[in-house]
């Protein structure tokens, strides 16, 4: 269970990024966030990774405070961050510095293998497509098993067709080991694709508008009226958090 209690983050320079925000998210659940520049969603995110500390409240994984990057919680960044002197499988085993051998080989191969990209193990970054690369990032991402995924834009930077084909290829592998989903996306179809729940933040401080349930069954169609009628209500809410900035 991930729980964030009351968190705020402010700045050195007295800017406050986050305020008052408590959010509980079950295990296996998928949640969006979802809001306008300034209103402090990739704060959050770093908070929940432990990558920076709250200035009010806590993070806690089942129960333990995040204060520090933990292992049962990993980050997928907008750009891949793929390490340009290491192999696609050595790049997915990156995280696995405690295990060596067959095991090591083994694990790496299979997260190859969920992401379609067995085949491409022993090629370098630079000869990877934006795509190909986000698929590597999302291998290397769950080869440690994480609890929790944190996502921050992932797709955002490729287009419509790969970005599409992108967020059935995460929702398939998620159904495997179910974790616990936290993404931020700037992307309403995307929200509305992936999540069980979007959470709308408005800015200045970020701090939580409004909170819109997704009770609509997976594979989900973008153009059926049901969607529609979800994607009308957080219009509505996002158009709200904007007059408020």
């Amino acid at each position: 269970m991930l729980t964030l209690r009351n968190l705020g983050k402010t700045y050195a320079n007295d800017v406050r990024a986050l305020e008052g925000f408590s959010l509980t998210v079950a295990p296996g659940e998928i949640v969006a966030v979802i809001g306008g520049s300034g209103c402090g969603k990739s704060t959050l995110l770093r908070l929940i990774s432990g990558l920076d500390n709250a200035s009010r409240g806590s993070v806690e994984l089942n129960g333990d405070v995040v204060r520090q990057p933990h292992p049962l919680i990993n980050l997928i960044f907008q750009e891949p961050r793929l390490l340009p002197w290491l192999t696609v499988a050595n790049n997915v085993g990156f995280g696995l510095a405690e295990i060596e051998g067959e095991d090591r080989r083994q694990q790496i191969e299979l997260a190859l293998k969920k992401v379609g990209l067995a085949d491409l193990a022993q090629r370098w970054p630079k000869e990877l497509s934006g795509g190909q690369a986000q698929r590597v990032a999302i291998a290397r991402a769950l080869v440690t098993q994480p609890e929790v995924l944190l996502l921050d834009e992932p797709f955002s930077a490729l287009d419509a067709f790969t970005r599409a084909d992108l967020q059935d290829h995460l929702l398939g592998i998620w159904d495997e080991t179910r974790p616990t989903l936290l993404l931020v996306t700037h992307d309403i179809d995307e929200a509305l694709v992936l999540a069980d729940r979007v959470i709308v933040m408005r800015p200045w401080p970020g701090r939580i508008l409004d909170e819109i349930k997704v009770d609509l069954p997976r594979k989900r169609d973008r153009t059926s009226a049901a969607f529609e009628t979800v994607k009308r209500q957080l219009f509505k809410a996002l158009d709200t958090s904007l007059q408020l900035s």
